[in-house]
């Protein structure tokens, strides 16, 4: 079973979806710390104007101190409101269902999901935060491997730079470093809505 692990990324690129359908399992990465400015919170798209445009979920004060799934968005004021015109008069549709939730990672699921029914993946996904893995960076990894009986993760390429492959052969899994196939790092959104004609 190949089996690949990602944190909740919001409306993620074209990659995460290409590595998404290519594996058996997909483990979203739900309770690792936040990190700020990362893609857990935004992304971005090319405007009319042919400029990168950002659309960002505004998250609570101190949000790096806490776990991702633990990390609630900020009370609406303007945040909200900004980013579902930005998302309406950029692809035409209300995207208003996805930001219900009061936690970023129920967003960012939500984001998930209309992205797999859009793209008809059928990849079965769980949280990591549902299983008995303990430990940090490579050895958590090997360790949630470990209780899904996985003996093959399919890394992104960026592993490379930071596995340690050696605690990966000694626990018996195999690494492939799956290279995506795309022609940049925009939102899906771009792909699903015609923006951008590269094949999933």
């Amino acid at each position: 079973m190949k089996v690949a692990i990602h944190q909740p990324e919001h409306f993620p690129y074209l990659g995460f979806f290409q590595k998404m359908k290519y594996a058996d399992l997909f483990v979203i990465l739900d309770n690792v710390q936040y990190k700020k400015n990362s893609w857990e919170n935004r992304n971005w798209f090319i405007d009319e104007n042919g400029n990168k445009s950002f659309f960002t979920v505004t998250v609570e004060p101190k949000a790096h101190d806490k776990k991702i799934n633990e990390v609630i968005v900020a009370p609406e004021q303007m945040w909200k409101k900004k980013l579902l015109t930005k998302l309406m008069y950029h692809y035409k549709e209300d995207f208003s269902v996805i930001y219900e939730g009061e936690k970023l990672v129920e967003i960012n699921l939500e984001a998930l999901e209309f992205c797999r029914e859009k793209l008809d993946i059928k990849t079965p996904m769980v949280l990591a935060s549902g299983l008995n893995a303990g430990g940090s960076k490579s050895e958590l990894l090997v360790n949630i491997l470990k209780e899904l009986n996985c003996s093959h993760y399919i890394s992104g390429m960026g592993g490379k730079d930071y596995l340690d492959e050696g605690l990966f052969t000694h626990n018996e899994i195999m690494i492939e470093y799956f290279e995506p196939h795309i022609k940049n790092f925009h939102t899906i959104l771009e792909y699903i809505y015609g923006f951008d004609v590269l094949a999933l």
